[in-house]
């Protein structure tokens, strides 16, 4: 048995082309041989729209490893320290910053949060899930991921520099950050998920494009750049396949399976 971890944005999804029908059968086929396909994804599962959900993936690593889950069940989650994580936010709030709460089942925001609308309607998600009639302290305690959206123009070095004791992604081309327990990483979730299938570091395989991708590039045996992957990742690559346009995905599936 192999274990195959996807990437979503970039990799198996883009917003011009959607989920190829190819990539859809390939994963089916790689699973029907008797091997685990999983979603490895910087996104909560609240931000796990229905076309990715309906392709019958075996298990998920989710939030950048916050969050682990496999058959329907949590293996694993990481939340946010409650305390100053409410530090945090009361800044937020006093610097007039929009932010979204995301848990293990479902995403909190605001009703006056325009920009953080407007951008995630563009993303993929099912918008439903996204929860706007909530209490604060009750959803804080099982926060495991905090995105805040800093205003237009600025570059969130205030908030970077309160982010000592947490894992972030600074996204400046979105005036966005995203705030994760510190002990986060894509590359630990993988590390859970193999341990309880009792697969070894060599049996594992992953597909990426982006900064986030790097450290599940370090951690598994076999990992599979994007063609359009950031040129960072191509230095963590032992292959380098064709492009999410071209069915990169798909077509080595089944070079390697």
């Amino acid at each position: 048995m192999k274990a195959i971890f996807f990437d979503i944005d970039g990799t198996i999804y883009h917003p011009q082309i959607g989920i190829s029908q190819a990539t859809i059968d390939e994963i089916h086929r790689v699973q029907k041989l008797g091997n685990k396909c999983f979603i490895a994804s910087g996104r909560p599962l609240g931000f796990i729209a229905e076309n990715v959900k309906a392709i019958g993936f075996d298990g998920y690593v989710l939030a950048n490893g916050g969050h682990i889950m496999t058959d329907g069940q949590t293996i694993d989650s990481l939340t946010l320290p409650y305390e100053e994580t409410k530090k945090l936010i009361e800044y937020c709030e006093e610097q007039g910053y929009e932010y979204i709460m995301q848990t293990t089942d479902l995403c909190y925001l605001k009703k006056d949060s325009p920009k953080m609308y407007e951008f995630y309607a563009m993303c993929n998600i099912d918008m439903d899930q996204l929860c706007n009639d909530y209490g604060l302290d009750e959803v804080l305690k099982k926060t495991i991921k905090l995105e805040v959206r800093y205003h237009d123009g600025q570059d969130g070095s205030d908030l970077i520099e309160r982010l000592d004791n947490y894992f972030y992604e600074n996204h400046p081309d979105n005036y966005n950050v995203e705030i994760s327990n510190i002990e986060t990483s894509k590359g630990k979730g993988i590390l859970k998920m193999l341990d309880h299938y009792h697969l070894d570091i060599d049996d594992s395989y992953c597909f990426g494009d982006g900064p986030n991708d790097i450290d599940m590039f370090k951690t598994v045996g076999h990992p599979i750049a994007m063609k359009n992957a950031i040129p960072l990742i191509y230095h963590h690559a032992s292959i380098i396949c064709e492009d999410v346009f071209h069915d990169g995905v798909a077509k080595e599936l089944k070079r390697l399976f």
